[in-house]
């Protein structure tokens, strides 16, 4: 995987999305707990490796504990580890990597509660939000052969999955958040700073 790959671009491309409502809310719920990157790759289905890889280039990243060092101080969220799996869904069924960050970053900036009622479609060319059955029906429409990930189903795995395995009590953890922001807070200000670091990129390579 070439080093391009991991800088590529993070369109929005999602049925009546709006302009500069680019992180529009906050999780309602507060984050509670932490996953170590043992468990998220587990309940992700993805191996320990391509998590750790994922975290290195910035693909995936975890919210609560980022860590340069020793992957084992990751701690991800619950929000995380849903995207991991949703990533890993769209990887096998053949979605490219470019295709695969796009919805990323599309998912990152909704919240666990709106992530419930999601489901990610891709045209094989670009990725789609879908949060009404007739936004899916318009899609299928389009003649164009269409791969479909229902995230509020494997939101809802996900959540069965995690409650029998080890968790961090962020409650007892002052640093889980530096006391100051909200975990959410922190994940959104880290992709708007790369969101902005790749349009200008590409406002240089355009010259």
């Amino acid at each position: 995987m070439s080093d391009a790959e991991s800088t590529m671009q993070l369109h929005l491309r999602a049925p009546q999305a709006v302009q500069g409502e680019l992180f529009p809310a906050t999780d309602t719920q507060n984050v509670t707990r932490g996953y170590r990157g043992t468990v998220a790759s587990k309940v992700a289905g993805i191996t320990y490796r391509q998590l750790d890889y994922w975290a290195r280039k910035q693909i995936v990243e975890p919210s609560i504990t980022p860590s340069h060092g020793s992957g084992s101080r990751r701690l991800y969220s619950f929000k995380d580890v849903v995207i991991l799996a949703v990533s890993k869904k769209l990887l096998d069924a053949g979605i490219n990597l470019q295709n695969v960050t796009t919805a990323i970053g599309f998912l990152t900036q909704r919240t666990i509660e709106q992530l419930e009622g999601i489901t990610i479609m891709c045209d094989g060319q670009e990725v789609h939000e879908c949060t009404t059955s007739e936004q899916m029906i318009e899609l299928l429409q389009s003649g164009k052969a269409i791969f479909g990930v229902s995230v509020g189903s494997l939101w809802r795995q996900i959540k069965n999955a995690l409650d029998h395995e080890e968790y961090v009590d962020l409650t007892k953890l002052q640093t889980s958040t530096d006391g100051k922001r909200p975990i959410d807070d922190i994940a959104a200000m880290r992709m708007r700073k790369k969101l902005e670091a790749q349009r200008k990129a590409r406002a240089a390579s355009g010259r």
